[in-house]
């Protein structure tokens, strides 16, 4: 990617997506495997945006890595009102995040490793207010029903409840005190309801550590926890992933999120598979306060990803083959 390419995806992160303003105290925050071009592009941005802008690097940490983050890092982050991290370690995660967005702090993160033209393409070529004018359309019919069913070609069949819970948008912009947002989005979630989260769930596209599977993953759960996992040589992976995290909530599903992204195509990159227009991703572990979830504290996080399924609102088609039902006034992606 040309560097003028960055300036441009510099600007736009910084202005739009995280929102930082003259005055406010702006961190760009990367890791040893990101790609550096990226952070310093949009460091310049920063500055030449009037911004106070400090530039912090970190040694990448796996996902399964429950330690916190060295003391001058995590104060680094606790004095900065707005977080935009280009970075692969999930940081997000860490004590200092969490306190920082207890303070008022906004994050704005991404992972750009396998997806840099997903970067470009998810801002900058797609209609993104339409994108948000479905996503609230969406969230209205979520929030309107009791149930939800997901099935798939391959075999997935679970079903939950869903009233009560609030729906949130993943705009990609963080704009509001405390808030936390990856870019690029769009992509809508919720928190399902524990106790109804019965089925199948047969996973055929991105697993931990973020990569495509080779042969579907089964994982069969029992409100809402998983009790059996079964396949081939993944399905042992992601058991061991569960048993090195030495979590047991770290089995516990924790959020349903949709993704509404035209520009996305399955790749391997957990970011933009999880954004692919219909694509279903389920999470498991640590669950962001704002679910309003039930889901007991837990200091790993895990998503998989089915990227085409049917889904079911109170036995209505929501959703099929990619495609968002037109006659609910979700059309035009």
């Amino acid at each position: 990617m040309s560097k003028a390419k960055w300036k441009e995806f510099g600007n736009i992160a910084v202005k739009k997506m995280a929102q930082a303003l003259p005055g406010e105290k702006l961190l760009i925050l990367t890791d040893t495997r990101a790609d550096s071009d990226i952070a310093e592009a949009c460091r310049e941005a920063g500055i030449e945006a009037g911004i106070d802008t400090r530039f912090l690097i970190i040694p990448y940490m796996e996902p399964t890595d429950t330690s916190e983050l060295a003391p001058k890092a995590a104060q680094t982050i606790l004095d900065a009102d707005v977080i935009l991290g280009i970075c692969e370690t999930m940081f997000d995660e860490k004590a200092a995040a969490r306190q920082a967005r207890e303070k008022g702090a906004r994050l704005a993160i991404t992972s750009p490793a396998g997806m840099e033209d997903f970067l470009i393409e998810g801002i900058c070529g797609v209609d993104y207010d339409h994108m948000l004018k479905v996503a609230e359309r969406a969230c209205e019919l979520w929030a309107d029903s009791d149930t939800c069913q997901i099935t798939s070609s391959v075999g997935t069949n679970i079903s939950f409840g869903m009233k009560g819970r609030p729906v949130l948008i993943g705009d990609g912009m963080a704009t509001q005190p405390g808030e936390l947002d990856f870019f690029p989005g769009v992509s809508i979630a919720n928190a399902p309801i524990e106790e109804t989260i019965q089925g199948t769930m047969v996973v055929d596209g991105n697993i931990p550590p973020g990569k495509l599977v080779e042969a579907p993953v089964t994982c069969e759960l029992e409100k809402g926890i998983i009790t059996h996992i079964s396949g081939e040589k993944e399905a042992q992976d992601l058991e061991a992933y569960f048993a090195e995290s030495g979590d047991p909530i770290a089995k516990h599903l924790c959020h349903f999120t949709l993704g509404l992204n035209p520009r996305a195509k399955t790749t391997g990159n957990v970011h933009q598979d999880e954004h692919v227009l219909g694509a279903v991703t389920f999470g498991f572990g640590s669950q962001d306060p704002d679910f309003k979830g039930m889901v007991p504290d837990c200091k790993v996080h895990c998503d998989v990803v089915l990227p085409s399924t049917t889904i079911l609102l109170d036995g209505v088609v929501f959703c099929k083959n990619n495609r968002l039902n037109a006659d609910l006034g979700l059309g035009g992606l």
